[in-house]
């Protein structure tokens, strides 16, 4: 009886030892083996991701460039208008018009004759 009883606890300790040991080098092998899957897919799905993100860039770059050049010129253009105001502009004209002026009196006088000092 004893050696029957003997028998039968060393079959399940030696089952459970067999089957613990197999558990842990399939757990192993499929712990490494699902790794490089998912690495592999993750890789994957990161270079699908970064393409399709670059081409949206370029999408959205294309759509929004003209409008982005008119910001642009709209903006330069309030800045000169700022700088240069109406004030500036009708001082220069009024500087150009009689500098124009006096040269052409100069050079009539030159012909006719006649000399004025400049005043």
């Amino acid at each position: 009886m004893d050696n029957i009883f003997i028998g039968i606890i060393i079959s399940i300790i030696s089952g459970l030892l067999s089957a613990f040991f197999t558990f842990g080098i399939l757990y192993l092998y499929f712990q490494k083996s699902f790794k490089l899957k998912a690495e592999k897919l993750i890789d994957e799905y990161i270079l699908i991701f970064k393409e399709r993100l670059k081409e949206g860039f370029h999408e959205a770059g294309k759509e929004l460039l003209p409008e982005f050049k008119e910001e642009v010129k709209r903006g330069f253009k309030e800045a000169l208008q700022e700088v240069i105001g109406p004030s500036l502009i009708d001082e220069t004209a009024k500087k150009i018009a009689k500098t124009s002026t006096n040269i052409l009196q100069n050079s009539i006088n030159l012909l006719t004759g006649r000399w004025e000092e400049d005043k």
